[in-house]
């Protein structure tokens, strides 16, 4: 099975949305990847949305998520309804292995969540271009 999350548009996504902040940051680089996470935090307030919860994962980032703690409470608090969908500084932080990445789209598509980065821009439906928004 193979398949890839949807990154959503910032314009997309509507102020006042309520998003889950995940991060998987290496735990060898320590607190010096943690401006990641302080960065994605500032683009969710100047994007007028709300993080509800910051789940951080201390792991290695091409390690399989299947056995990170702070990744199922992300994906748990979007399946209780307590928030829209998840942001990540990265899309790579919420999978790279294949089977994660099917996991991903399986999940998504399930629930109707949406993912966004500070560097999701769609300019076509069904192409998804990474590069950082004008905003």
């Amino acid at each position: 099975m193979s398949g890839s999350a949807r990154q959503t548009a910032p314009h997309e996504v509507p102020p006042g949305t309520r998003l889950v902040l995940y991060a998987c940051l290496p735990a060898s680089l320590g607190e010096a990847a943690d401006h990641s996470v302080a960065s994605a935090r500032r683009y969710v307030a100047d994007a007028g949305w709300e993080a509800i919860e910051t789940y951080v994962d201390r792991a290695a980032p091409f390690e399989s998520r299947a056995l990170c703690e702070g990744w199922h409470n992300a994906l748990a608090t979007v399946e209780q309804g307590k928030a829209a969908g998840i942001v990540t500084p990265l899309l790579v932080m919420l999978g790279h292995l294949e089977e994660d990445k099917s996991n991903l789209a399986a999940w998504q598509a399930r629930t109707g969540a949406l993912i966004t980065t500070p560097w999701a821009v769609v300019d076509a439906p069904g192409a998804t271009v990474a590069r950082r928004s004008a905003t």
